[in-house]
């Protein structure tokens, strides 16, 4: 990855982090690495766990990064929420996959987007 699309990663998950806690979310920690899989953010809604894939096409119409999220993606996110689980000892709270894509239509938040 180059680095301007990586800062452009980061300001995306800047963004989406902003947007989420402005609409009740709380940070609990951001670009968790395991494996080959890495989770953008981690927020909690209430007692849910939520792990954020961010999408951020400043460039791009609405549902331009949702299909980024391709299975081959979803599968290396699971297996970096398994071991974010593991090494956070996260026990029986619920948790959910979400997904934020900032696009030139907006931000778009899609709780449960995916199921492991």
């Amino acid at each position: 990855m180059s680095p301007r699309n990586y800062e452009a990663g980061l300001r995306g998950e800047d963004l989406a982090r902003a947007w989420l806690e402005a609409r009740g979310m709380t940070f609990v920690e951001d670009r968790f690495r395991a494996g080959r899989g890495e989770i953008d953010l981690v927020m909690r809604d209430g007692e849910t766990l939520v792990l954020v894939e961010v999408k951020y096409r400043p460039g791009g119409r609405a549902g331009d990064g949702l299909t980024a999220v391709t299975p081959a993606k979803r599968q290396r996110f699971i297996s970096a929420a398994a071991g974010y689980l593991a090494q956070r000892e996260a026990g029986d709270v619920p948790v959910r996959f979400d997904v934020v894509e900032i696009t030139a239509d907006g931000v778009r938040h899609i709780p449960d987007a995916f199921r492991a």
